[in-house]
């Protein structure tokens, strides 16, 4: 496959800069800033300021690299969105206030206490699962795989510049829309707070998804372009026959009635997985509530297998993995009645 310039790194001296324009992501627009990634003759050795200060993403070791880049395009990624104050920290451990919405990669070198098992993992060659045909990246999986690194802007930036074309998708694929500040019904997703701080646009209690379509998923179509076999009524049955695989989309919680999921034991619970609304209202449970990818699922992962969301339910603050003490079973139970209390 042909390499995708590298995705850009966000520099804080920068996202200070851009700050009064920020609303959504970084890397488009106004914020994409060329040298945040790019460097001319891999020599630079000092900022860009008249006297030289300034702070500029470092060379990478063993370069020059294709395409001007500074560094092997996951170094570069990683550079900014991980371990720093002013991006994302998108790399196992987390070290900024919030809780991260898509949780954690790991890599090929992860010894835990996130695994290989527990989400993406970025340098594996192994196929996508479910994948048809059979997808992966020779080279190692990357973050620009799944991310465009130069904005994705056909009618509005794509939310977290998700490519449109992820896996086996070809031109024009699928675009997951979203809404800064004041929520749009017609988006896919929901970012409550139009600010530049981190946790505005990526903590799980600002982003909130929208149903614009209520038989299909944006999010769970996109995911489809690497894992295809988890996905389309041709292969997770319907209300009118068993599923074969867990629906994503098009079926509410409680629709299928006799006894299998219930809406009025979803609304029992105090913490909950996130789920898509058509009528951009998540606090009130009436009927309409439908589950997709991410809501069992964090996107880059977490410290559970599969990345799975383990929600008790209780009054137990929310993390990445879910609740305290959460278990496969309660994840099952936020919305399944099978098993009793």
């Amino acid at each position: 496959m042909n390499k995708v310039w590298g995705m850009c790194a966000v520099l804080a001296t920068v996202l200070l800069l851009a700050g009064s324009l920020f609303a959504g992501d970084y890397h488009h627009g106004s914020t994409l800033i060329c040298y945040d990634c790019h460097v001319m003759h891999y020599s630079q050795s000092h900022g860009y300021n008249p006297d030289g200060s300034g702070t500029y993403t470092p060379l990478g070791s063993g370069g020059p690299f294709e395409h001007l880049l500074r560094d092997e395009e996951n170094e570069l990624c990683l550079d900014c969105h991980d371990n720093q104050a002013f991006a994302p920290d998108v790399f196992e451990q987390n070290t900024g206030s919030y809780v991260r919405e898509a949780g954690a990669l790991n890599d090929i070198n992860s010894q835990g206490p996130y695994y290989q098992a527990d989400g993406h993992t970025l340098g594996s060659t192994d196929p996508a699962p479910g994948s048809d045909p059979t997808w992966s990246n020779s080279e190692g999986l990357k973050c620009i795989d799944c991310h465009q690194p130069h904005g994705w802007n056909p009618n509005g930036n794509a939310w977290r510049n998700l490519k449109h074309d992820p896996g086996n998708y070809t031109y024009p694929g699928v675009i997951v829309t979203y809404a800064v500040g004041t929520n749009d019904l017609t988006k896919d997703v929901y970012e409550v707070q139009n600010s530049s701080a981190v946790s505005d646009h990526y903590d799980i209690s600002n982003v909130w998804f929208n149903e614009p379509d209520e038989s299909n998923s944006a999010i769970a179509t996109w995911c489809q372009g690497c894992h295809t076999h988890f996905h389309g009524t041709d292969n997770v049955g319907g209300p009118t026959e068993d599923f074969v695989r867990h629906p994503a989309a098009g079926v509410d919680i409680g629709a299928v009635g006799d006894g299998h999921s219930s809406d009025s034991l979803f609304a029992t619970w105090i913490s909950k997985v996130k789920f898509m609304d058509p009528l951009g209202d998540w606090d009130n449970i009436n009927g309409d509530e439908t589950p997709t990818c991410i809501s069992c699922h964090k996107a880059h992962g977490n410290k559970n297998p599969f990345g799975l969301i383990f929600m008790k339910g209780d009054e137990s603050p929310i993390t990445e993995e879910g609740t305290a003490n959460g278990s496969y079973r309660d994840l099952c139970r936020q919305c399944h009645v099978q098993g009793g209390s």
